[in-house]
């Protein structure tokens, strides 16, 4: 058929389309990390769409070993905590997607399709529920909904509940360029099958981290260390405290605001609090005195190796062997470089009063530059 031949060379892209289309119509597959659906949701229903034009083109039916895959990656969604409901949902939906795509036979081809889905589904609700009964299933899926309503500000009635909770917010590290596109789902299982295990530790995912609910008489530092653990290396998270169940809104939305300032000023991996980052907050509330301190550095904007040689001064704690050794420039290159700065914007970094300004007008700096 044409119009089989015309969409195996756009499945990614029809894939793609399938799952963001599946993401905005299930609340479910929102809950799930957005490297997840963009990397394995998508891998796989590529690898299902190509079985599915493969079969009407050789005009044959799947092979049960070519289901046997699609058919596990449907009952793993049951480790991820959706319901039945939301995993069968997506295969007519994805369908309605890919017959969109169709310039052609579109009866044939829905028919096709039609046939597929019977085939399709049934094993999947079937494995689905399996994998369901060997998991706490119904606890986990408990949980998660309670988050989402804590989160929200809605009223739960729940007597194990703590009475104030440390919200942490956190992002997963990257993970490296060559690694496939599982690798985030299976990181992400293994953080919260670790975290299902702390008494009192409430999880959910959004975006490409999540968010722990810690008991306030808990360590938010040590739940975070096992996070950490569990990715092999730090992760940037930032935390804030609701003294009551009313306050969690509240405490998330600070925890993010938090976090997104310290990866945006290129604070290295750990866990952050507003008062580690007080002084850089206020700096970056909008307003004239944050525009006048990003002003100090304009005279460097044309000069990136000036701004380059001030961060690593400031970064150094003014310790002018060490930040040469950062920029691997000689010493007295950098005294250079200082004494450039200090020409141009009048400041001098080994000043404590001007050097004062000057890490303040880089905070500045950086704030304006990553917002626009």
């Amino acid at each position: 058929m044409d119009a089989v031949e015309a969409l195996f060379p756009r499945s990614g892209e029809i894939a793609a389309a399938m799952i963001a289309r599946c993401a905005a119509e299930i609340p479910a597959y929102r809950l799930l990390p957005a490297s997840v659906l963009e990397g394995d949701l998508v891998a796989n229903a590529t690898a299902v769409f190509e079985l599915f034009l493969a079969t009407v083109a050789e005009d044959r039916r799947p092979t049960a070993e070519e289901l046997a895959l699609p058919i596990a990656w449907g009952a793993e969604r049951a480790r991820d905590g959706l319901p039945l409901e939301a995993v069968l949902r997506i295969y007519p939906l994805a369908a309605q997607v890919a017959w969109e795509q169709v310039d052609g036979d579109r009866a044939l081809l829905g028919a096709r399709m039609l046939g597929f889905l019977g085939e399709v589904m049934p094993r999947v609700a079937s494995a689905y529920l399996s994998e369901r009964d060997a998991l706490d299933w119904e606890e986990r899926e408990d949980r998660q909904h309670l988050t989402a309503n804590l989160l929200a500000g809605r009223p739960v009635r729940r007597r194990e509940l703590a009475e104030s909770y440390d919200v942490v917010a956190f992002h997963l590290p990257a993970l490296p360029a060559a690694a496939d596109s599982r690798a985030a789902t299976d990181l992400f299982r293994a953080v919260r099958s670790d975290l299902d295990g702390q008494p009192g530790v409430l999880v959910t995912f959004e975006g490409d981290g999540g968010v722990l609910l810690v008991p306030a008489s808990s360590s938010a530092d040590d739940v975070a260390a096992r996070v950490d653990r569990v990715c092999g290396r730090p992760c940037v998270a930032a935390t804030a405290r609701a003294s009551t169940h009313a306050d969690i809104p509240f405490a998330h939305s600070s925890a993010l605001e938090i976090l997104a300032l310290a990866e945006n000023l290129g604070r290295p991996p750990r866990l952050y609090r507003l008062g580690d980052l007080a002084i850089e907050y206020q700096i970056a509330q909008p307003g004239p005195a944050r525009e006048a301190l990003a002003l100090v550095l304009a005279p460097l904007a044309d000069h990136p190796h000036l701004i380059d040689a001030l961060r690593a001064f400031v970064a150094s704690g003014y310790n002018r062997g060490e930040a040469a050794s950062a920029l691997n420039i000689h010493r007295n290159t950098l005294t250079y470089r200082l004494g450039r700065i200090q020409l141009m914007t009048g400041y001098d970094a080994t000043q404590p009063a001007d050097a004062r300004q000057l890490a303040a007008a880089m905070t500045a700096h950086d704030i304006v530059r990553r917002n626009g």
